[in-house]
């Protein structure tokens, strides 16, 4: 895919509307020709339209553009699309891109090596949906780091202030821990908030069936 091709089909994700049903959508069906593409070619060609289009008028292009790297990078990982990526955390604002962001990086598996500093600050974001997003993206890095800032959040004894933090923590630990960590998984698993004492369990159960099998994140 050229570029060409691929301002076409961002034209094409990002058309404005009226309310249609996803069968008589444009955009709808773009999205699902972009969640298939797995050309590894995309990815520079990516980098320039977001480096071209980084007015703040110009996010929905922007959006559109991470959406199709994101997407294909499950199919053909990419580390300097990857470390692109984490690297828009810092360039961004808008709470909407930064979330879909950090979204589109919990898919992934990230190598240990690559910086997750920026994700990590994502979790001290003012906006709620930025920092729940960060701390669900932490769940791609199986690293020290990772989890020292997931253990913090696990530490927290406020369950009702930071009731969606504890649930997020919770499940990506459940995807990176091991059985070393269940003790810090435990200390909500009898909570008194059902969402939290399930995802505690969850990600127990997460563990003990990787650690069985033998898989990997």
């Amino acid at each position: 895919m050229n570029e060409e091709q691929l301002h076409e089909l961002i034209g094409r994700m990002t058309v404005k509307e009226r309310m249609v049903s996803s069968d008589e959508s444009i955009s709808w069906h773009a999205y699902r020709e972009a969640e298939k593409i797995s050309d590894a070619s995309v990815f520079p060609l990516l980098m320039k339209i977001i480096e071209d289009n980084s007015q703040k008028k110009q996010k929905d292009i922007r959006a559109a553009a991470y959406f199709i790297m994101g997407k294909a990078l499950l199919r053909t990982f990419s580390r300097e699309a990857c470390e692109f990526l984490i690297r828009q955390l810092e360039k961004e604002t808008d709470r909407y891109i930064l979330s879909e962001i950090l979204d589109l990086i919990e898919g992934l598996k990230l190598p240990e090596d690559v910086d997750i500093s920026l994700i990590i600050a994502c979790t001290k974001h003012d906006k709620w949906d930025v920092r729940h997003s960060a701390i669900h993206a932490l769940g791609a890095s199986d690293t020290t780091e990772s989890k020292e800032v997931l253990a913090y959040f696990l530490n927290q004894e406020d369950e009702n202030k930071y009731n969606y933090e504890i649930i997020y923590a919770n499940a990506a630990l459940g995807r990176i821990g091991t059985k070393e960590d269940i003790p810090l998984l435990e200390k909500h698993m009898n909570s008194r908030k059902r969402d939290m004492r399930d995802s505690a369990r969850f990600a127990i159960q997460r563990i003990i069936d990787r650690e069985r099998t033998g898989k990997t994140l």
